[in-house]
């Protein structure tokens, strides 16, 4: 496989889904998932390592170049399953290993039990399926997402200056300059006065609902395929809490692999990509992580 890679486009349900394409159409499909805010060239650095896999990295909706929902349609992990699944559909696909990051990893968790025996093989990157927890109080929840829903969608269209300013602005998501710069493709519609950010304002705002602790292990239940769980070792998932619910996983999924890597959040995008890209390749292969590699260790 090559770094290049073509853009490729979806017509779904009244939406345009816009991604990128890396390797031959002969070999089996990696479907890609970013994070929030993020968009397909999140994976422009790891794609083109999956040796013998041909790689989707789809920008969601609300994301990149794709569409926005209607004034009316929300963005939680599972809105996008509808239409993903069509996706899949139109490339007539049988079987496909689904990797997501971040809140992407949410999203394919949820696509992969929707996909039952197609899905080969599940990978989250510092990420999972998003739960609620003892103190969250739900009508506070769904009173401040609605009051937030407001605030967003009254907002005028976000226009940075120059693509300097959205990339100091991304900083303080915890990317490296080089990383938000790859993105900017994407990110940015050159306008008059600046540069459009791409996108929807309404994903700035909090969940409705959130899943339950016994609705989000259902989810697990259900996963027959190989699933991945693999952190930074400084990324979101550090905390005791964190690293205990991704380990009670394991009562859940037959074969649950929880792994910690070297790097941060994005460490898709910066650190040893080669060492994650092996190790991804070797699961998709076998259904099995092993240790591989310094930069990685199995978690406790």
């Amino acid at each position: 496989m090559t770094s290049h890679a073509d853009e490729i486009g979806f017509e779904v349900d009244g939406l345009t889904y816009r991604g990128l394409f890396w390797g031959d159409p002969a070999d089996p499909l990696v479907f890609a998932i970013h994070g929030w805010l993020d968009n397909a060239l999140s994976f422009a650095r790891l794609a083109p390592l999956l040796k013998g896999y041909r790689v989707l990295s789809i920008d969601l909706s609300g994301h990149g170049l794709s569409s926005h929902r209607s004034p009316d349609a929300n963005y939680h992990i599972w809105d996008d399953i509808p239409q993903l699944l069509d996706i899949v559909e139109q490339m007539g696909v049988d079987s496909l290993h689904v990797v997501g990051h971040s809140r992407g990893a949410a999203v394919a968790g949820a696509f992969a039990v929707a996909l039952e025996d197609k899905c080969a093989s599940l990978s989250m990157l510092d990420g999972m399926i998003s739960r609620s927890f003892e103190n969250d109080n739900g009508a506070e929840l769904f009173k401040g997402s609605i009051a937030e829903r407001k605030k967003y969608m009254s907002r005028p269209p976000r226009i940075f200056s120059s693509v300097e300013d959205f990339i100091n602005s991304r900083s303080r998501y915890g990317f490296t300059r080089e990383n938000a710069e790859l993105l900017v493709p994407r990110a940015l519609k050159q306008v008059e006065g600046g540069w459009l950010l791409l996108s929807d304002p309404k994903l700035f705002g909090s969940s409705t609902v959130k899943l339950s602790e016994e609705a989000s292990d259902s989810f697990y239940r259900a996963m027959k395929a190989p699933v991945a769980a693999i952190t930074g070792d400084e990324g979101f998932f550090t905390s005791d809490d964190a690293q205990a619910r991704i380990a009670g996983i394991k009562a859940l999924v037959d074969r649950f692999y929880p792994v910690v890597v070297a790097g941060p959040h994005h460490f898709h995008m910066e650190g040893d990509v080669q060492a994650l890209a092996d190790m991804l390749v070797g699961f998709f292969a076998t259904g099995v992580i092993g240790q591989r590699s310094t930069s990685i260790r199995q978690a406790s």
